[in-house]
């Protein structure tokens, strides 16, 4: 059996998650045999992953593996960790609490924008049968026939 010692994990920040959270991706590629990929907070322990992807090529092994973060204020430091039996390869990344705090404001701001949407609505409803109503009531006291 060949060992192949993979590539350098790569980390990605993907997306924002509608609840609060930032959508991190970590790959690599090339290992052999198979390798175990990790996400770990700052204190060394292991995070849930949500979503792990490994695929087999000529060239071995390629892990993709992804976990949503969320602001923990002082703390926002995070690994990605590949390893094998002898070998193994970590990535940090850290993310600056206004990252965080752009997702709250583009959340904000979405929800007013649909409220004022919303209000908008309704008051042109409002609007729209209240002028129905005056133009039934000024035909009924304009027409000829009104005693």
């Amino acid at each position: 059996m060949v060992i192949a010692q993979g590539s350098q994990p790569v980390i990605k920040m993907e997306n924002y998650d509608n609840s609060g959270g930032i959508h991190l991706v970590c790959e690599s590629r090339g290992w052999n045999p198979e390798p175990e990929i990790l996400w770990l907070n700052r204190e060394g322990a292991t995070l849930p992953a949500e979503d792990t992807q490994i695929h087999r090529d000529t060239e071995g092994f390629s892990v993709k593996h992804s976990i949503t973060v969320y602001d923990y204020s002082d703390s926002n430091r995070f690994y990605c960790r590949v390893q094998q039996i002898h070998h193994m390869k970590e990535t940090e990344i850290i993310i600056n609490n206004k990252v965080f705090d752009v997702w709250k404001w583009i959340v904000s701001v979405s929800v007013s924008s649909c409220l004022i949407a919303v209000g908008s609505i309704i008051t042109a409803v409002i609007c729209y049968k209240k002028g129905n109503i005056l133009k039934k009531y000024l035909h009924q006291i304009c027409s000829p026939n009104y005693t």
